[in-house]
């Protein structure tokens, strides 16, 4: 249906995306060090697993294990969250060495035994480092693009960028080819640094545009939704 939606868990997000993300689209979080992408993500499939769906976060880079234990320590708020990784409501897994096929036979395994619906790949800066040539990663990432399109899947994928500074943002070529790009900043305000996020595109639904304050609490990520950063 045009107006399907799938909750992203934020409620002020939600409201902002007109409902939710599409689905099955591919969206790009990105933003700077500390911004809060992977605690974003991992709300994402917490709240997929909550309404009785199956999650994947697949790990370029950090030990399963650890993102894990981060989860529970950073948000006791998620009461269900050790019994969903228990039950494989929400599977984390890591690919040591990232090659196109191991990418592609780790999701469609999930996907086909699991009935995944909710999808994280984190993250797109790890993948790049494979290549050594420019060209074989645009090829790649196009091609990654265009399998997960075909998925039955909503995916987030992060992407760090060297800065948290909306005017020094750069837009690499994987903002151009996802479905969506939400970004997270982290910005200096009388001499303190706070939290902020916009939506940069979302492909089939009107969305906000607004820079709006964000906060990380025992919870997970609060959106500020209506709320001015300055």
């Amino acid at each position: 249906m045009a107006n399907e939606r799938i909750s992203t868990g934020i409620s002020g997000l939600d409201k902002m995306l007109n409902g939710g993300l599409p689905p099955k689209q591919n969206v790009l979080i990105t933003g700077g060090p500390g911004t809060g992408k992977t605690s974003f993500c991992m709300q994402f499939l917490y709240q997929g697993a909550q309404d009785g769906e199956k999650g994947l976060f697949i790990s370029l880079e950090e030990k399963p294990e650890r993102i894990i234990e981060n989860c529970v320590v950073a948000f006791p708020g998620w009461t269900g969250f050790k019994d969903h990784i228990k039950k494989k409501n929400i599977n984390v897994t890591k690919i040591d060495k990232w090659t196109y096929e191991q990418f592609i036979d780790t999701i469609t395994t999930y996907v086909s035994q699991f009935k995944t619906t909710r999808c994280v790949i984190d993250s797109l800066s790890v993948m790049e480092l494979y290549f050594d040539k420019p060209h074989e990663y645009r090829k790649r990432l196009f091609d990654m693009m265009t399998y997960l399109s075909g998925m039955e899947c909503t995916t987030l994928i992060t992407h760090e960028l060297p800065t948290g500074e909306t005017s020094k943002m750069k837009y690499p070529l994987a903002q151009y080819v996802a479905d969506g790009v939400i970004a997270l900043y982290k910005l200096e305000k009388q001499e303190k640094r706070v939290r902020a996020l916009e939506v940069i595109k979302m492909r089939g639904t009107d969305h906000s545009t607004d820079l709006v304050p964000i906060a990380i609490t025992s919870s997970g990520v609060r959106v500020y939704e209506g709320e001015k950063v300055y």
